[in-house]
């Protein structure tokens, strides 16, 4: 690879990211039954986003899902892993499944499209969401960014293919992305403080409504069809500095929302819907709304 192919490429270490596995003779049926992703029906070259709910329906994590073998994989931040690990133990009971956290690293790698394609590497797959397995390492084609398609964005979970030149090393790239993306992987400190619907989990996929029952579900499905979405999460950018995970969101003197996660002056907040087009407030300092690469609506009742 020449020096001008190199600096085509970015590997970023995200230990701020964990993967969960789940392996063993049940570990499909097992995750069908916990998660809101229609598991048995992912195939096994694709990946999708995920959350796991108590049964009130309130969201314990969100993550990316993907076949392994023996099993699945579960990408999730680091902070609530092992929660999710314990949580998930708690439901095993006769089900021939192991759940462990695993330790090994995390890359975000980003590339220039026409690179990746000079590249001809099978650990690069080609598709958005489609999947590589090999040599103990999983690489994930993310969706492209609208503000950027001409290049490519992967995560690798586990060890580099040796055959790959490392380009320019940096870390914790990938929050940025997904915040642009509108994709929430929460932390411990959201555990449990939402539905699925507020963090707009049902408009990028990562909710099945048409699967079979799963902890949580009757919430999650009365939530949606009866019309009972009242918060969403929105993208917005301010001039305030030090915008941090946690920081009210201000509608004049009343909170309406909190920001979830930020980078920079960009961040990911969540508020009362009907509200939205009120002029919004973050440590005194005015919100300019951003688009998100989806609609944000909120779905009508269908009784």
């Amino acid at each position: 690879m020449s020096t001008q192919e190199s600096n085509a490429w970015l590997f970023s270490d995200e230990p701020d990211y964990r993967m969960i596995t789940v392996i063993g003779e049940d570990a499909g049926k097992f995750l069908q039954g916990q998660l809101t992703q229609d598991v048995l029906g992912l195939p096994e070259n694709q990946a999708k986003w995920f959350a796991s709910c108590n049964y009130a329906g309130r969201v314990a994590s969100t993550g990316l899902i993907f076949h392994i073998p023996d099993g699945y994989g579960l990408l999730v931040r680091a902070t609530l892993a092992q929660k999710e690990v314990d949580r998930l133990q708690e439901f095993v009971l006769r089900s021939k499944v192991i759940v462990a956290m695993e330790e090994g690293p995390i890359t975000f790698i980003e590339g220039e499209e026409d690179a990746v394609a000079k590249a001809k590497c099978p650990a690069l797959p080609l598709n958005p969401f489609e999947v590589w397995q090999g040599h103990g390492t999983v690489c994930v084609r993310l969706a492209p960014a609208d503000n950027d398609k001409l290049r490519a964005r992967f995560v690798a979970v586990g060890p580099i293919p040796p055959n790959m030149e490392l380009g320019p090393k940096t870390s914790n790239q990938m929050e940025k992305y997904l915040i642009d993306q509108g994709v929430a992987l929460i932390d411990q400190k959201e555990t449990l403080a939402w539905l699925p619907q507020a963090l707009n989990l049902d408009l990028i996929g990562a909710i099945s409504f048409k699967k079979g029952c799963y902890t949580g579900q009757e919430v999650v499905s009365k939530t949606q069809h009866l019309g009972k979405v009242k918060r969403r999460m929105f993208l917005g950018t301010t001039d305030a500095e030090d915008i941090d995970p946690g920081t009210e969101v201000f509608m004049e003197d009343e909170p309406m929302g909190h920001v979830l996660q930020s980078v920079d002056k960009k961040f990911l907040y969540v508020m009362r819907f009907d509200y939205f087009d009120s002029e919004l407030y973050v440590k005194g300092s005015l919100i300019k709304k951003l688009d998100l690469p989806y609609s944000v609506t909120v779905p009508t009742s269908v009784i």
